[in-house]
């Protein structure tokens, strides 16, 4: 790709971001598109992607999207527990719609929507945690008082969450699951790659709840971690010594947990389970998602941390960028074309298609730990599709060389501007070059 056409794709981006903007923050894709509204996961992660840009190139215009969008979520925070939309006390929500929602309402079992005719709903296991690395890391960044200070109490809801809600059977692990009491439909699996086909086996059946995936572990461990050491700190804003230590010591036992019960072997190396299951047994699909627990590292007088055990990070890597999982014009496919559930066809939301946001969070973590060959690998292979589309694409799949968007059965296809691919582009396209060389 010619630095021209870098250059208009960072624009292309940049001019995104600025279009899915509102009052309230920032919508997931266009107004016209599935996701054109508030959801907690895409924010938080465009989020984190528009700060680590803004980082080495300051726009105001885009914090204040950001900051405002953080500020809806702690308005939209659950404050009670709802087994209908998924709601309890410190969570973040899922997804927020104040009109068309008539697709999730007019079908069997419709999602729930409350008495104000708003559709709220909280079936994530990621969002909390994620949303508290965004509010800590804009906070970080602006060093801005009054925003940290109105945002503490959410915080604290949202930590209380992860060891009360969150870890369900109390081994330290994050796990979710739909009620059996539920009457209203909702979202049966609630990591990132939402789609049922992501979690199921070849017949079509899904595991036993309550599912605990790999990348939520690494998120959580890193909310726990960042916060936990913000109250052990003798600062201005609060100390709270004793509920710092809390943090970090489940921050501590969940790294333990997590090590001992996600290594699983594939081709010879050390890799990760997508899940375990109900039972506790690993569900042994390859996936990217493993590596999404390298973006979510601890930084402290430059060194670097995550949640898993350092021996195994090279063997990680290298099972990533086998042939199976890496294609060199399009990227990280989100699962092995090698899984008994790959699906090569249009029809792959979750199952062998390539994400931007998922590709862009996967060059951060390999940068994080110097694996800066194969990031730079990555980087080509990610931006090459979106240069072809022309947008910051949803998902798209690839076969034999030539690329395609996802259509589903019932007509839903990619979205051609989403917030988080948006971003993620952008921000590797700001780190590529230096501030002033594009834009």
């Amino acid at each position: 790709m010619t630095i021209e056409e870098l250059n208009n794709l960072k624009q292309t981006s940049y001019n995104c971001i600025l279009d899915l903007a509102t009052p309230e923050g920032i919508h997931a894709s266009g107004k016209t598109e599935a996701f054109g509204c508030i959801f907690g996961r895409d924010s938080f992660i465009t989020i984190l992607k528009l700060l680590r840009a803004t980082a080495i190139q300051p726009d105001p215009e885009l914090l204040a999207i950001c900051k405002r969008t953080l500020l809806t979520h702690v308005g939209l925070q659950g404050k009670e527990v709802n087994i209908e939309s998924g709601e309890q006390p410190g969570k973040f929500i899922h997804e927020y719609r104040v009109d068309k929602y008539e697709r999730l309402i007019n079908r069997p079992r419709p999602w729930y929507v409350y008495p104000d005719k708003k559709l709220r709903n909280y079936d994530s296991i990621d969002a909390t945690p994620l949303g508290l690395i965004a509010i800590y890391n804009y906070w970080a960044q602006t060093q801005d008082t009054a925003f940290l200070l109105s945002a503490l109490s959410s915080v604290e809801q949202g930590l209380q969450w992860i060891i009360n809600y969150g870890d369900m059977d109390n081994d330290y692990l994050l796990e979710y699951e739909l009620s059996k009491d539920r009457v209203h439909g909702g979202l049966v699996v609630q990591s990132w790659a939402d789609s049922a086909a992501s979690l199921a086996n070849k017949n079509g059946e899904l595991p036993p709840y309550p599912i605990a995936p790999v990348e939520v572990q690494g998120i959580a461990w890193l909310a726990l971690t960042l916060w936990g050491e913000f109250y052990k700190e003798d600062n201005q804003y609060v100390k709270n010594v004793s509920f710092g230590n809390k943090l970090l010591t489940q921050a501590k036992n969940l790294k333990k947990r997590f090590n001992e019960q996600f290594i699983i072997e594939s081709k010879g190396k050390r890799y990760l389970a997508q899940a375990l299951d109900g039972n506790k047994k690993q569900i042994s699909t390859i996936t990217a998602n493993p590596l999404i627990c390298l973006w979510s590292a601890y930084v402290k007088n430059d060194k670097k941390e995550c949640i898993i055990n350092e021996e195994i990070v090279l063997e990680l890597v290298d099972r990533a960028f086998m042939p199976d999982m890496f294609v060199s014009h399009a990227g990280i496919r989100t699962m092995s074309a090698e899984s008994p559930t790959f699906n090569p066809t249009e029809q792959s939301y979750h199952t062998g298609s390539f994400w931007p946001m998922l590709n862009g969070l996967l060059i951060e973590g390999l940068e994080n730990f110097g694996f800066i060959s194969q990031a730079d690998l990555l980087k080509q292979a990610m931006l090459q599709p979106l240069q072809h589309f022309g947008s910051p694409i949803e998902v798209y799949i690839e076969q034999n060389g030539t690329y395609g968007v996802y259509r589903s059965i019932w007509g839903q296809q990619s979205c051609a501007n989403q917030a988080w691919s948006a971003a993620a582009a952008y921000d590797v396209l700001t780190h590529m070059f230096p501030p002033n060389t594009l834009i």
